[in-house]
């Protein structure tokens, strides 16, 4: 019973951090539509998961990224963020951890001069999702 209890409340647990994360990730694409004035919607940033071309939606890339501390404060690459963010996404699947911060510092080395911070975001999200689908790694957000 006491298995079978700890399995039920470990499911729930599940659950509620998964439900917070969602709420999150809505919390963060608000303020930063809010900040760059994006017309992007959640859906298809989130479940359709189309990367914007947009300027503003550029930026709403940029916001988001600093906001899950991917980038830092001047919109650089976080390896330390980007760890502690993979850690959590992926904590169910730690093989994808490593995967995805190797791909996530490949990527932070393109080249992206001559282009704004923006412009530099999309780039480096478009690489990212690009060698992760390479490598069959899923990140679900909804």
């Amino acid at each position: 019973m006491y298995r079978l209890s700890l399995a039920v409340f470990c499911v729930v647990l599940a659950i509620a951090q998964a439900k917070i994360d969602k709420e999150q990730a809505k919390a963060n694409y608000e303020k930063c539509k809010e900040e760059t004035g994006a017309t992007e919607t959640y859906d298809e940033i989130f479940k359709e998961k189309k990367i914007p071309t947009s300027d503003k939606g550029m930026c709403l890339v940029e916001c988001l990224l600093k906001k899950r501390e991917i980038y830092d404060s001047e919109g650089k690459y976080n390896p330390e963020g980007a760890k502690k963010y993979f850690s959590k996404v992926f904590e169910e699947k730690p093989e994808n951890i490593e995967k995805s911060l190797a791909i996530a510092e490949e990527c932070s080395k393109i080249d992206v001069e001559g282009l704004d911070k923006c412009e530099a975001a999309v780039k480096h999200l478009t690489c990212a999702k690009t060698k992760a689908s390479q490598q069959n790694i899923k990140y679900e957000t909804d």
